[in-house]
């Protein structure tokens, strides 16, 4: 008898092993839109944390350990050069979106960032980074019916290399 509940359990546990890896992960439309609204204003809050240097913005779009990870790296920025990020948001995409059983999502990006480093103390200008591009991997939750992003990688980063400057003065013969 324990051999035929052994196999009974087995049996189950491959049924539902075999049914959560088919699980649909597509979003539903509703899903897909609070999503991307909740992409939209996360964004938003990370570039007004680094140009203000206060991740407290990220409140409503992000879990405490992402706001957490945020104001470590203000700090890190802050101590080890002084210096101070204005992030401005040229635009993204959303490459593919994934639900897990309608409570966790994985949003997989192309962002666009304008990137200008200024001394901190003195306000001075050291550098621009026009559009840099990042590809990012959000991790997010449906908390008290709101997504949020508990966990934000960056998988790539490309630099454009700015284009040389143009001779001026003729007529290029």
């Amino acid at each position: 008898m324990t051999m035929v509940k052994g196999a009974i359990v087995l049996a189950l546990s491959m049924v539902m092993l075999f049914a959560s890896a088919c699980e649909d992960t597509g979003p539903t439309p509703e899903e897909r839109e609070a999503i991307e609204t909740a992409v939209r204003g996360y964004l938003g809050a990370l570039a007004a944390a680094y140009s203000n240097l206060d991740p407290n913005v990220l409140d409503g779009f992000a879990s405490p350990n992402e706001k957490a990870a945020v104001h470590k790296l203000l700090k890190e920025l802050l101590q080890k050069s002084g210096d101070r990020i204005d992030a401005e948001l040229v635009g993204y995409d959303v490459q593919s979106m994934s639900v897990f059983r309608g409570i966790n999502a994985t949003v997989r990006l192309i962002e666009v960032w304008n990137i200008t480093l200024y001394g901190a103390t003195d306000g001075i200008e050291k550098g621009k980074t026009p559009n840099s591009i990042q590809n990012t991997l959000l991790q997010m939750r449906l908390v008290e019916g709101r997504w949020i992003v508990i966990g934000r990688s960056i998988m790539k980063q490309e630099t454009p290399v700015p284009e040389a400057e143009q001779p001026s003065g003729g007529d290029g013969a």
